[in-house]
């Protein structure tokens, strides 16, 4: 689905109302819609902004994850299975964080 800011000129373009575009059929002439075009564009807009939020709350939550796997790798030692399981849980933890990151930063700029 293209951009809620662009759906509106691109309806212009196509000579369509929203509804018609989301429908994907011309409207009949005695057909009758329970909704206008800006509630259609009020929906994809609260649409796009829930997905982004989403996101970002994913990628804030592989942060938190990893900073909670790190903190436990702290805790393991001792052994040399403790100190192996102790590393992959440091190593996963900086994983996680960048991912994170990476989708936060990702979310914040749009693209």
């Amino acid at each position: 689905m293209p951009d809620y800011s662009i759906v509106k000129s691109l309806c212009e373009e196509l000579e369509v109302t929203v509804a018609e575009l989301l429908d994907g059929e011309k409207a009949e002439d005695k057909s009758v819609r329970i909704y206008d075009d800006e509630q259609m564009l009020d929906l994809l807009r609260r649409t796009q902004e829930l997905e982004k939020q989403k996101v970002m709350l994913t990628g804030l939550i592989l942060i938190v994850m990893g900073i909670a796997f790190q903190a436990l790798s702290y805790t393991l030692g001792g052994s040399d299975f403790k100190d192996f399981l102790s590393g992959l849980l440091l190593g996963l933890s900086i994983a996680e964080m960048l991912v994170g990151v990476y989708v936060v930063g990702k979310s914040l700029t749009g693209r």
